[in-house]
């Protein structure tokens, strides 16, 4: 059977990780994206779910507060910390 070349670029740091767990399953990482290709085809799809991140519930919640006008405003980062009862000294 004939083989193909695919290539494509990734962040370092992704290749590293991504080798290092390919090396601990024992596999190369070629070999692994032959079996996420063969799972795509198989799935007829991504085979996981795809979405975007959400926000978690106090973040949630800080933005609702905001779009219903009642956040508060500070005039710079000083401000804030101060109204958090951070020292900013300290840091």
């Amino acid at each position: 059977m004939k083989t193909e070349l695919i290539s494509t670029r990734i962040e370092h740091d992704l290749k590293v990780e991504f080798t290092n767990i390919c090396d601990d399953l024992g596999l190369s990482p070629s070999q692994a994206i032959k079996l996420f290709a063969k799972a795509v085809i198989n799935y007829g799809g991504i085979p996981f779910q795809l979405k975007v991140k959400q926000p978690n519930a106090v973040t949630r919640q800080a933005m609702e507060e905001l779009e219903s006008g009642k956040g508060t405003r500070v005039k710079d980062a000083t401000e804030l910390f101060s109204d958090l009862g951070v020292d900013i000294q300290d840091a």
